[in-house]
């Protein structure tokens, strides 16, 4: 059999039934393939994006968490600071620990104390529960809400006379 040569490429006789032009070997993808491949990827890199977005989101979260846990634990600090006498039950509901909610709700009313951070982003209140849970002691509870935590942080702690 003779070989056929053009340009330096060794091209195959046709073989029966084939068109001129027709490779006997047909390489690639067709339309239908692509599209679908296109579409996997596509449903892939939504994926990715939704992903991603709800990463940022929950860091940012995490973010005021972080900074509501830091005001609270700043503020116990200073109350634990003070004098013993001088900690007290100034709002006189003398509702301990149940006098200022954790939803933050009655937060300006039953309060023995509030202030507001430094960025203004964040609330924090204190109540203090005099002899509880026993007498010579005190149940301290500090709560910080903010407008886009769905729940306040709390920090309690009970101190004793002489601490």
């Amino acid at each position: 059999m003779a070989k056929n040569y053009q340009y330096g490429v060794i091209k195959k006789p046709r073989q029966r039934g084939q068109h001129w032009g027709q490779a006997g070997n047909q390489n690639g993808f067709t339309l239908i393939e692509a599209l679908i491949a296109m579409t996997v990827f596509s449903i892939g890199i939504l994926a990715v994006i939704t992903m991603q977005t709800s990463s940022v989101n929950d860091n940012a979260k995490a973010r005021y968490i972080t900074e509501a846990v830091n005001y609270a634990g700043d503020r116990m600090e200073t109350l634990l600071g003070t004098d013993y006498t001088t900690i007290t039950d100034t709002a006189g509901t003398n509702a301990g620990v149940a006098g200022l909610n954790d939803g933050g709700i009655n937060a300006a009313t039953t309060a023995d104390g509030s202030a507001v951070s430094t960025d203004g982003n964040y609330n924090i209140y204190w109540n203090v529960a005099d002899n509880t849970p026993a007498s010579k002691s005190k149940t301290i509870r500090v709560i910080v809400t903010n407008k886009l935590l769905n729940a306040p942080v709390t920090i309690t702690f009970v101190r004793a006379d002489g601490m």
